[in-house]
């Protein structure tokens, strides 16, 4: 789709009180979290937002400190976020 070439002023642009927070709060999980794959969280992240279900957020930053080949990932903080969405969405599921 080609890009119109009508030019946009600051007044003509309306952007919504809560959107500083919303990215604000975005952007702290995004670093607290610290997604092998943004994009795929970001979408994830902003699909659990707007359903109001849980976010896909670990509670604090981790270090991965693992070295070995064998490592999968996996922190003590993302299976406990982990935990968390599949037990928030159990919950609905048997309501």
């Amino acid at each position: 789709m080609p890009l119109s070439d009508t030019m946009y002023c600051a007044q003509q642009i309306n952007i919504p009180p809560e959107l500083p927070d919303i990215l604000k709060n975005f952007t702290k999980a995004a670093i607290r979290t610290q997604p092998k794959d943004v994009l795929v969280w970001s979408a994830a992240y902003f699909s659990a937002l707007s359903k109001g279900e849980r976010l896909p957020v670990k509670d604090r930053l981790e270090m991965n400190v693992a070295t070995q080949k064998t490592d999968t990932g996996l922190t003590p903080g993302l299976l406990k976020t982990l935990h968390k969405q599949v037990f928030s969405l159990m919950r609905v599921n048997t309501s």
